[in-house]
């Protein structure tokens, strides 16, 4: 599974005009990635080796689809809660097409820069 082409634009537009527009840490302006793919973060739950689940139990954990934004120079990485750029009932997830996976290994990585998913829309975030 993979974010859809259209959330990705409408989130990266929208960290742009949030004021995101280079790394909070080296300053640097072209080497913010957006990643394709979703990051999840599982919020408390059970112990992984835990044999005993309790079955129809209030759960005590939460999960986050998360988006992935990392900058390439320093390694600094933020992940931004997708449920609050997701408006009304669209899809924000698709599956990923099979000759689509030889590309990304072609292209050396899943990750497009913001400013560059915002130029291919015609958009500019300022």
């Amino acid at each position: 599974m993979r974010w859809r082409q259209s959330f990705i634009t409408e989130v990266s537009l929208a960290l742009q005009q949030l004021g995101l527009r280079a790394c909070p840490i080296c300053g640097s302006a072209d080497t913010l990635g957006i990643g394709r793919f979703p990051a999840f973060w599982l919020d408390g739950g059970p112990p992984l080796d835990s044999d005993d689940l309790p079955l129809g139990g209030d759960d005590d954990y939460h999960l986050t689809f998360a988006i992935r934004i990392e900058c390439t120079a320093c390694g600094h990485l933020m992940l931004f809660n997708a449920e609050k750029y997701r408006t009304g009932d669209e899809p924000i997830l698709e599956r990923e097409p099979v000759e689509e996976e030889s590309q990304l290994q072609e292209w050396g990585g899943p990750g497009q820069s913001l400013a560059d998913r915002a130029m291919s829309t015609g958009v500019s975030g300022k």
